[in-house]
Order: C-alpha cells, then sequence, then structure tokens
C-alpha cells in the first residue's frame, strides 16, 4: 500500500534499472558497448551537452550494467560514444552514426541531448547495449513542445526535468501566481528556470492579473508595466507568457459584451470579454506585447484563443487577421467541434478530450488564417498521453487511439498550419509509453507508429504476448472512443471518479481530500444538473458510457493473467497500466450510473439544482440552460424505485473495489490543482453516504408506493 504523494518516488527515477535481457544479450546483432568504451565530449561544450554526456553515463549504469568512463577529447576514437555539434544540420536535427563508435551529433546541445535520449531508446527496444551500424538523422517538428508537470505544488525536482526532456519537450509550463509581488514564488520560479535551462528546457508562464485599464487609456503603458513588466523584471528568463481570455479579462470597449468579468457579469445577458472575441483584443495583446518586450525582448506572448471557440467562425477569423504578425496564435485540437448524432441529439467537445480525434473546425479555421498571414501558430494538442476526459488518472492507456490523434496533429502541420504544441494541462505529465511514441510521432523520416507499439509490447511484455497486450489496448482505444465529452460530467463524475456521489433528494459537500487539503465543490458540483429537456441526449451518453465500461472491461480481463505471469522487472509498469485501466472502467461505471441515477430521479419528478454547471462568461450555452419543460412523474413508481436501489448497491460494491487501487496507487484519484480526487477517505464517505439514501429516503419511499 503506497502513502500519498508516493507516485512521486516513480518521477525521481530517470532510468529503469537492470533492462538488459540474458537472451537479447547474445542474439541481437550489432556492435557491442562493453566497460571498455567510453562516452567523450569537447571540452568546452555548453552545460546541455555536458548533462547529456552525464545522462548517458548514468543510463549505461543503471539501465544496462555498464559502466563507462567519462571524458573530454575534441575528436572521437574506437570504442568511444563521442557527443558533439554540427550546426550543418537542420534545426532541431540530431544524427546517429554507428561503426566502430558512435558519434551522436546535434544542430544544438538542445538536440545533441535528443539524440542521446535516442541511443538510450534504441538499446531499451534491443533490450541490451547492443545496436546494429546505421547513420540516420532525425529532425522534430516543432519548435516549441511544452508540458505542465506531474508532481504536486509545480514541483520540479532535477529528475522531473531530465524525464521531460526524454520525452522529446522542450518546455514546461507553470502558474505564475504572486510571482510579481512574493520574493519566495519568485526565487522558486527562477529555480525552476534556472534548472530547466541545464536541460535543455523552456519555462513558459500563465500570470493571472485584473486588468482594470483598457489600452487606448492615458497611463495604460505604465499601468501595465507595473504589472507584467514587473514580472518579467522578476523572472527575467520566462521563455514566453500564455495569455488566456479568462485569465486576462479586460475592460474591453466591445458593445457586444459587458465589458467586465465574468464574475461581474453573471445576471447580463451579453458574454464578459474573456469569452468573446473583442475588436479591441489586438490592441491589448499589442500593449502586452511591448510591455514585455521592453524587458525580455525575445519572450513570447502567446495568445490561446481558448475561451471563445465556440462563437461563430467569422468573429474568431476577424480578430486573427487583426493580430499582429510577431504574436504567436494559440488554439485547441479538437474542441467546440459539433457532432449530430440524430435530431434530437446534438454534442461537441468540451474540455482537452480523446473523444474525438480532430482537427476540430475552431482549429482548423484559426490555422487556416495563420498560414495565410504568416502567423505563428501554437496548438493545445494533449498528446502528452492523457486528457481531461478521466481526471483522476496519469495518463489514459490507449495507444490505437492514440496514434490517431498524433497522426492527425502531424497531419495538420504538413497540411494547415502548426508550429509547436502544448501537451497537457494541470494533469501533467507521466513517463509512460505513451509520450515515448508521441516523441517519435513528432518527428521526420516518419515512424510506423502501428509498428513501434508493438516494439513496445514486445520490449516490455514478451512476444509470446504480443496479441493479447495489443488486443487489450484495442479494447481501452476504442472505450475511449465512447467516452463523450461533456461539461456536465468533466466538472463531476468524470473528473471525481468512482467517489462522485448519488444523492437523491438530499445532498451534502463532498470532502475535501486529505492529500491536497482542497475542495472539488468550488471547480466542480456535487449534485448532478443534467437538463432533463435533454433527455434523448443523456440516454444517448448513458449507453454510451455502458459500452466504455464495458470495453474497459475486456481489456482488462486480457491483460490481468499477461500482468501476473511477468518476470519482476516487467510486472511493476505492466501493473501500473492495469490499475489505470481498472481505474478509467471503475469511473465509466460510475459516470453512467450517475446519468441512469439522474435520469430515473426525473421519472420521479425529482431535479435538484444546487451548483448549475460553470460557464465562467459564457451565456446560453445549452449545458447552463434551465430545464424549461415540467417534469411528469411516471404513474408507476415501484420499478423505478427498485431500480435505483439496484444501481445504488452497484455503486456501493464499485466503490469498495476501487479503495484497493487507491490504496495500490496514489496517483490514481490524484489531480493536483483543482481537487478533482478520489481517495479511500472520500470513497468511504460516498459509500456512507450511499447506505443513508438507502435507509432513509429510498426504502421509505418504496414502503409508500
Amino acid at each position: 500500500m503506497e502513502k500519498s504523494l508516493d507516485f512521486e518516488k516513480r518521477m525521481l527515477q530517470v532510468h529503469k534499472p537492470n533492462r538488459v535481457n540474458p537472451a537479447a544479450l547474445e542474439s541481437v546483432e550489432g556492435v557491442r558497448i562493453t566497460p571498455e568504451w567510453k562516452i567523450v565530449y569537447p571540452a568546452a561544450s555548453d552545460i546541455v551537452l555536458v548533462n547529456g554526456a552525464k545522462d548517458l553515463q548514468d543510463y549505461f549504469q543503471v539501465s544496462m550494467n555498464v559502466d563507462l568512463a567519462l571524458e573530454t577529447a575534441e575528436e572521437s576514437g574506437e570504442k568511444t560514444i563521442f557527443i558533439t555539434t554540427d550546426n550543418s544540420l537542420q534545426p532541431r536535427s540530431f544524427r546517429i552514426q554507428v561503426s566502430d563508435r558512435i558519434v551522436i551529433t546535434g544542430v544544438d546541445p538542445r538536440y545533441t541531448a535528443q539524440g542521446g535520449y535516442a541511443l538510450e531508446d534504441i538499446l531499451n527496444m534491443n533490450e541490451a547495449p547492443v545496436i546494429s551500424p546505421r547513420d540516420e538523422t532525425k529532425q522534430m517538428r516543432f519548435s516549441m513542445r511544452t508540458i505542465n508537470g506531474g508532481m504536486h505544488d509545480e514541483h520540479y525536482p532535477d529528475a522531473h526535468l531530465q524525464q521531460i526532456a526524454h520525452a522529446g519537450m522542450t518546455a514546461v509550463d507553470l502558474y505564475l501566481l504572486d510571482a510579481a509581488t512574493n520574493p519566495e514564488t519568485a526565487a522558486r520560479i527562477n529555480d525552476i528556470i534556472t534548472r530547466a535551462a541545464k536541460f535543455g528546457l523552456d519555462v513558459y508562464g500563465f500570470p493571472h492579473f485584473y486588468n482594470t485599464v483598457h489600452p487606448d487609456e492615458p497611463g495604460a503603458f505604465a499601468h501595465y508595466d507595473g504589472m507584467y513588466g514587473k514580472l518579467m523584471e522578476t523572472l527575467p528568463g520566462l521563455k514566453g507568457l500564455l495569455i488566456v481570455g479568462e485569465c486576462c479579462e479586460f475592460p474591453s470597449k466591445d458593445e457586444r459584451t459587458t465589458g467586465k468579468r465574468w464574475v461581474d457579469s453573471i445576471n447580463d445577458e451579453k458574454t464578459s470579454p474573456g469569452w468573446f472575441p473583442c475588436r479591441d483584443y489586438p490592441e491589448f495583446v499589442s500593449l502586452l506585447r511591448d510591455v514585455v518586450h521592453s524587458h525580455a525582448p525575445e519572450a513570447e506572448v502567446v495568445f490561446w484563443t481558448y475561451n471563445w471557440g465556440y462563437e461563430q467562425q467569422e468573429l474568431r477569423e476577424e480578430l486573427l487577421r487583426n493580430v499582429p504578425l510577431d504574436i504567436p496564435m494559440m488554439a485547441t485540437f479538437e474542441m467546440f467541434e459539433e457532432y449530430n448524432i440524430s435530431p434530437e441529439i446534438q454534442e461537441f467537445t468540451t474540455d482537452y478530450s480523446l473523444w474525438k480525434i480532430g482537427p476540430g473546425k475552431y482549429y482548423a479555421s484559426e490555422a487556416a488564417i495563420a498560414r495565410e498571414r504568416g502567423l505563428k501558430m501554437y496548438c493545445m494538442a494533449n498528446t502528452g498521453g492523457n486528457t481531461w476526459d478521466i481526471g483522476g488518472v496519469p495518463y489514459l492507456p490507449a495507444p490505437q487511439r492514440w496514434i490517431q490523434r498524433w497522426q492527425a496533429v502531424a497531419n495538420t502541420q504538413d497540411t494547415l498550419k502548426m508550429d509547436g504544441t502544448r501537451e497537457s494541462h494541470s494533469y501533467g505529465f507521466w513517463p509512460s509509453f505513451l509520450p515515448e511514441m508521441a516523441k517519435y510521432a513528432y518527428m521526420t523520416p516518419a515512424t510506423d507508429l502501428n509498428e513501434l507499439l508493438e516494439k513496445i509490447i514486445v520490449r516490455d511484455f514478451g512476444k509470446e504476448n504480443l496479441e493479447t497486450v495489443l488486443a487489450a489496448f484495442g479494447h481501452f482505444s476504442e472505450g475511449m472512443s465512447h467516452c463523450v465529452s461533456t461539461c456536465e460530467d468533466q466538472y463531476g463524475p468524470a473528473r471525481v471518479g468512482p467517489s462522485y456521489p448519488l444523492f437523491f433528494v438530499r445532498w451534502e459537500r463532498i470532502p475535501n481530500c486529505p492529500v491536497t487539503g482542497k475542495s472539488v465543490n468550488e471547480e466542480g458540483f456535487p449534485v448532478y444538473t443534467y437538463n432533463l429537456d435533454r433527455i434523448e441526449k443523456l440516454r444517448y451518453e448513458t449507453a454510451e458510457y455502458q459500452e466504455m465500461a464495458r470495453q474497459f472491461a475486456l481489456g482488462c480481463d486480457l491483460l490481468a493473467p499477461v500482468v501476473e505471469n511477468l518476470p519482476e522487472n516487467k510486472k511493476a509498469d505492466a501493473l501500473h497500466i492495469l490499475q489505470v485501466a481498472t481505474y478509467i472502467r471503475n469511473n465509466a461505471i460510475t459516470i453512467h450510473h450517475t446519468k441512469r441515477w439522474h435520469d430515473l430521479k426525473g421519472m420521479l419528478g425529482i431535479y435538484v439544482d444546487a451548483y448549475p454547471t460553470w460557464a465562467g462568461g459564457r451565456k446560453n450555452a445549452p449545458d447552463t440552460k434551465k430545464a424549461e419543460k415540467p417534469l411528469i412523474p411516471v404513474e408507476d413508481k415501484r420499478p423505478v424505485v427498485e431500480e435505483l436501489l439496484e444501481i445504488i448497491h452497484a455503486e456501493i460494491e464499485n466503490a469498495k473495489d476501487t479503495i484497493p487501487l487507491v490504496e495500490a496507487n496514489s496517483r490514481l484519484g490524484y489531480e493536483k490543482e483543482y481537487g478533482y480526487s478520489c481517495c479511500k477517505e472520500q470513497l468511504l464517505w460516498k459509500i456512507q453516504m450511499a447506505e443513508r439514501t438507502i435507509a432513509e429516503e429510498l426504502l421509505p419511499l418504496l414502503e409508500k408506493i
């Protein structure tokens, strides 16, 4: 049983120990690296290259059981791994040459280090310190790949930064909070910036300021210089700022908005500026750019249009046509896409989902303008291995589904415009086989990702288990195609997990998670509030989540006996995948139960609207509308109550089944930022709450009818 946050110990292990397979050591043909070899780099090398050399030395010692000396020299010799730079290479490129020596070159130290990581990947796949002769060059597609870290409180120890660099990322992003005014926060972030740079990683930040001055007002520059300028002065190493509507609302003069923050616009029919492509946003971000560049001329001010993807395409295009060419734009890959399932059922992708592959029309339309005008275009791609579909897991073990997403992203770069990617939100990073695959999905020449998946399965599960594990992953991937993306679920059971309660009439707040001390009640909602005017849509989604749970159950049934019989040096990682998949199965069961429970309550004429779905500054969005049709209770209530009892008893068992999972794997049910948690204490509360609901509400009701 793990203690809270024990999962972070795994993030301090950069290289997995003892990866050598004795059979592979004898059967793999090629150049064998033995203790007579040494790692050599030029004496005047950059710290990133030096750290790359040290990383290789540690890798051979820990993973390949080979101790290699580390030396400086200007040229390579036999039985040396020589790492250096070659600025004649193409941008973002590295080259690996293998003969009687290994020479790794990168166009700059960052990509030399990437070449070293690629060498490690090859040897890991061979399960031996043996590599065939070759001369190959790889080029990374994107100039920027940033990801949010996976540890608590924006904690980035060196080992975690190394893992992120190994995954092919170029940057990390973090919340800047009160860094402009709090020396302790500033010192912590500056320390991250300094240490990240040693591993070839930049740092982007999200500023949170209350903007009260319009850019055309006298003194506007000085006002914002005291905020954003002070921030850049305090954090001089920042690569850039990520500006997003809901976090940088300003007093817009666009008459189509309230001109006020969303919290001050709740009772207004108009939307607030943070959720609308105001015609004066170009003026506002231009001012921010000027302020930032007065302190850091090379820093990027990235303008992310996340909050108004649901608005008419013409309005969004008008904004992009007026944004200055030196302001990079960012849009989310799959969001806001509408799907007409039937005349009565319309779905659209909400926050960060693998439900639909993309690109959505939102991203495609903005990327087309970026290509036309020559704007730099970044993408919130969610391709680091996780999404908001299931909030309490470190990754979604659905590689066939991910392959479709990775290929769609690469194709979009080729056909539209994409200069860089953001790989995760606050659900963070986990060093699984998925980031390993994504790295090669985003390199040229292209890698056959299905072939790569099979090689990884053979490496991690054994050749004899290839077909079984491939089939299990296929079920998980099919399951994710049924994980319908809705705000009602993403702010409720999909993020909270199996600890999400089934309230009848009486309800109470979900208790805080002891690990984070945070409350889900402020960010999500403890009472399910689906509008029952859209009953056909609810029932469609109920069936979809039932199928998702079924697919994950099939995959788990296939994977479990394979994991049980693996050798010890492979069992821990395989068991982790099985635990994650089992948690997702249980979470899908909870979502299915929650939806059916809500439907049945409606049949009894019960609708508790305690916490309406959060919409920020959006107005008149479908998921925020109140029900208008009167609830007409069914005449025969007994079958409805009996089914409610069946569901709540099944959900008690589901919660009980989840307790061993969160005890065994402390990362399950954990979310670092918002408190969307599912821990043992919350599961026990949910069970007790359900038992009280049975005894005090459902059984007395059944006796009356």
